[in-house]
């Protein structure tokens, strides 16, 4: 019989251990202006990451498929992969570590585009805890977070595509 319990703020609740994220059932959506006043969003695959809790913290890396990157503009997409922007055949992963302490609903990070870490600290939103009898636990994270695609190195388009990036996150992880 499947047991579920909704989290609040930090990892009260998630078992200590090692998780791996699960890509495919994991998103990560974003939206960001063009031109001033156009709403972009598009999505970015996840190919791996990894969460360890223990003693009240949980460590979070994440990574994403630069070449994942879709809008509704193939175009964008070709541009925005392209060495211009995200340069993905030279950097194809994009990565986001940090610590999340319990009791706190905010996740101090580091997000490394091309060569660049910027600080980014993710808002964890939700944490829900799945165990089933003699089963695995799952545990599913909803975090927001907005980028300064400047500061992330991203210095391109300046007046076409908007500074912050807002960024929504739901990771799937499984318990090892």
């Amino acid at each position: 019989m499947p047991h579920a319990a909704r989290g609040g703020s930090g990892v009260r609740g998630v078992a200590p251990g090692h998780y791996r994220i699960a890509p495919t059932r994991s998103t990560v959506a974003f939206r960001v202006t063009s031109l001033g006043f156009l709403v972009v969003d598009g999505t970015f695959a996840v190919t791996e990451g990894d969460v360890d809790v223990a003693a009240g913290r949980a460590r979070v890396r994440v990574d994403l498929d630069a070449a994942s990157f879709t809008t509704a503009k193939r175009r964008r997409d070709v541009d925005v992969r392209g060495p211009r922007f995200l340069d993905a055949v030279r950097f194809p992963v994009l990565s986001w570590a940090g610590e999340l302490a319990d009791g706190t609903g905010i996740a101090a990070g580091t997000l490394r585009v091309r060569d660049t870490d910027a600080p980014v600290a993710a808002e964890v939103v939700a944490v829900e805890i799945v165990t089933v009898d003699a089963g695995p636990t799952v545990v599913t994270v909803t975090a927001r977070l907005t980028v300064d695609r400047v500061a992330a190195g991203v210095r391109r388009g300046p007046g076409l595509i908007g500074r912050h990036v807002d960024v929504d996150v739901s990771l799937t992880l499984l318990r090892t």
